[in-house]
């Protein structure tokens, strides 16, 4: 039987179900008996001991797997151990061994992923399943794999509520499903809604089912009103009931707290829940089936799953092919001196610009380059400071460490494959005919740049299985290196450095065209022997100095104008998440406006007619004019809001949600409306009126996203005069 991997799920203690579509249209399911694994080391005395008591509840093997990694193969035990209960051995195991004699391996390996590794397996393949056997029709380096049998529909709801927000008490009114440009719409009785969404999600042979908040309200609440109804509702192809109570976390990742909920998942159909999936935010449909591939995960745990995981089953893919075993809980000694650190841990190069307007910039940068140096230099976990290159490794400038030559580590294996396809994509992405195209190869870009970034994060990650702090420092201090030597080629060449930032240069020469840049960027590429991107060419591009320092830059905050016409702008209000969209609209048409200005008069000619749309926006806060919409500001709780001491806007709107019955986590985001006259309030837009919000916050916010645009051009008191004249 040939046909396209869809789904995969335990279906019993010892049973997997792998759900295949087929190229007729039709779904089978084949079932079949698997069970995962875990891996026991210890005293081969202790090891036979251990098989005696765990035989008869257990099947049991001895073998042989690699436990240190580039060392030789030891005998270790392996268990078969039914779905759901691998740490609960684990545990028992190592309480046996009283935690002296036993160690444990790929115990937290998620089982349908070793599956999927046990027989080469990934989701969207095209396979042939014959005689108990599976193999592979085409090839996970595919640029150019078929998801056109892949129907997917957008499921949404309207409630009847006379609440702020709707809650399982409420009756249903209205069910909609969107495939591509057809929309279906029940809107009869509840219970001849609720009938009829299971048959047409059959008879459309629908595989993926998007909502919005379906993990924490939307799918519970569909069961819950067909409980009421007494009606069997079956939003997956097997008959499979999720819980109806809803589970969350929160958890700190890169400097943020994030809150995600539990998944909901069906059963021989894909629930993509849209608002608790970062990669479907980030990039959409066509970035989870990209990553799902390349990392080896089911469609539904890969759109749920933190980056950090996706790239984790990566680096697991590769142990599990070379026979290595994972602990269960890596140990590592992670000792510096003050002297060590302060040689070591310097971060990325950074070049302070000086903050001004500049003319005919280039932008050069290099592609993946943290990846690159752990690719190209064999970085990993355990190949630095290996025992067996002292004195033949490849040393690492500044730091004094070494890389091994003999064994290719873990890490750079598990990379090669998105950094190739990455490169590719972009290549078929500048080449790209239609606009569909470029939009998947765009979104699939994304994807296996957001694997590549946290590759390198995971480095350092203590939790990691193949990473170190040395390892981290390695490729930081290469970095630095590989910069340096960039500027010097400039240099040589005739160019001047504006910027440098950590992996990118903004660099000048008086009457240089696109042509020299490229050039200059080949010559760059030839010498260090890894991938440079040429970025364009700035008409002009304005770097932005500090505001609580004027001599100093921000030098992750600018904005310029590309001579392709293009606009490119970091760091300033219409990036920021906490932004209302009325000031990422008016720095955007000010944007717009400036971006037609070749010479610094027609600059400040363009910024003088900017002034004028900063009025009318003035004027629109002022008279009552702004919509609610427009005056939203979301911000994510970093704490429970029990915990916060001072008086902060979006604590308060979170109280105010709570006082409603409504349960808020740290991570959540709220959305509240500024409201007030001397002291002000934050209000929940449901129930804030248009005309009712504080205007001198709203000035305020309007003043000075204008003064990030207009003050390096014109300075800022024809800004700050506006706002009173209008007033007065």
């Amino acid at each position: 039987m040939q046909g396209w991997l869809l789904d995969i799920h335990p279906l019993s203690r010892d049973e997997v179900a792998v759900w295949i579509k087929r190229r007729n249209g039709r779904i089978e399911v084949e079932k079949i008996k698997w069970m995962p694994r875990i891996y026991v080391a210890g005293p081969f005395d202790k090891l036979v001991q251990l098989s005696k008591i765990l035989s008869s509840r257990y099947e049991l093997e001895f073998t042989e797997k690699d436990i240190h990694i580039g060392g030789s193969l030891e005998t270790v035990l392996e268990v078969k151990v039914p779905f759901g209960e691998r740490k609960k051995l684990a545990r028992e195991i190592l309480d046996i061994g009283n935690y002296r004699f036993y160690s444990v391996f790929n115990v937290d390996l998620p089982s349908i992923q070793e599956f999927l590794y046990y027989y080469n397996l990934y989701p969207t393949a095209y396979i042939d399943y014959s005689n108990n056997s599976f193999k592979i029709l085409d090839n996970v380096e595919d640029l150019h794999y078929d998801t056109s049998w892949i129907k997917i529909a957008y499921l949404d709801v309207k409630i009847s509520s006379s609440n702020l927000l709707p809650s399982l008490q409420d009756k249903l009114t209205e069910i909609s499903l969107k495939l591509q440009d057809e929309e279906i719409v029940l809107d009869s009785s509840e219970e001849s809604i609720l009938e009829e969404l299971s048959r047409i999600l059959d008879s459309l042979d629908v595989d993926v089912i998007i909502t919005e908040c379906g993990d924490s309200f939307l799918i519970p609440y569909l069961y819950y009103r067909s409980k009421v109804n007494n009606i069997k509702l079956r939003l997956s192809r097997l008959d499979h009931k999720p819980r109806l109570e809803t589970v969350s976390k929160s958890y700190f990742s890169y400097g943020r707290v994030y809150h995600k909920f539990k998944g909901l998942k069906f059963r021989g159909r894909i629930h993509i829940d849209s608002f608790n999936s970062m990669l479907y935010q980030e990039t959409g449909i066509d970035g989870i089936i990209e990553i799902s591939r390349v990392c080896r995960i089911p469609i539904q745990d890969a759109s749920r799953y933190t980056i950090g995981s996706c790239m984790s089953s990566l680096q697991y893919y590769e142990a599990y092919k070379l026979g290595i075993l994972l602990p269960w809980s890596p140990h590592r000694e992670n000792y510096m001196s003050g002297r060590q650190l302060n040689i070591a841990d310097r971060g990325g190069l950074i070049l302070d610009v000086k903050p001004k307007i500049y003319w005919n910039v280039g932008e050069i940068d290099f592609k993946s380059l943290y990846p690159m140096l752990m690719y190209k230099y064999n970085i990993s976990g355990e190949t630095i400071n290996c025992e067996c290159c002292r004195d033949g490794g490849v040393k690492i400038p500044e730091v004094g460490y070494h890389i091994c030559r003999r064994w290719r580590g873990i890490v750079p294996r598990a990379i090669e494959l998105p950094l190739k396809k990455r490169l590719q994509y972009k290549k078929l992405l500048r080449e790209a005919s239609t606009p569909h195209l470029r939009q998947v190869y765009s979104r699939r870009t994304d994807a296996l740049k957001w694997i590549l970034v946290t590759a390198f994060g995971y480095l350092g990650f203590r939790k990691a299985k193949f990473g170190s702090r040395e390892a981290h420092l390695s490729v930081c201090a290469l970095a630095r290196d590989t910069l340096i030597k960039a500027i010097k080629i400039v240099e040589e060449s005739g160019f001047k450095v504006v910027h440098g930032l950590v992996d990118s240069l903004w660099i000048v020469k008086e009457d240089a065209v696109d042509d020299d840049y490229i050039k200059l960027v080949e010559i760059i590429e030839d010498r260090l022997k890894l991938p440079v991107s040429y970025e364009g060419r700035y008409r002009w591009i304005i770097f932005l100095k500090s505001k609580i320092n004027p001599f100093k830059p921000v030098n992750n905050r600018y904005f310029g104008a590309l001579f392709n016409g293009t606009l490119k702008y970091r760091g300033i209000e219409a990036r920021r998440r906490d932004a209302p969209l009325i000031v990422k609209k008016m720095q955007l048409k000010m944007l717009e406006k400036l971006s037609r200005a070749d010479t610094l008069r027609e600059l400040k000619e363009k910024a003088l007619e900017c002034l004028e749309l900063y009025r009318e926006y003035v004027k629109m806060i002022v008279l009552g004019e702004a919509s609610i919409e427009d005056l939203i500001i979301v911000r994510s709780l970093s704490r429970h809001t029990r915990e916060y001491v001072n008086r902060v806007l979006h604590a308060t709107a979170a109280r105010k949600l709570e006082s409603l019955g409504f349960m808020i986590e740290p991570g959540q985001s709220v959305k509240y409306v500024v409201t007030g006259g001397r002291w002000i309030n934050a209000t929940l837009p449901q129930l804030c009126r248009m005309g009712e919000y504080s205007v001198r916050e709203y000035l305020k916010m309007l003043e000075r996203a204008a003064k990030t645009i207009l003050e390096p051009i014109i300075g800022g008191k024809k800004i700050s005069s506006i706002a009173l004249k209008i007033i007065g």
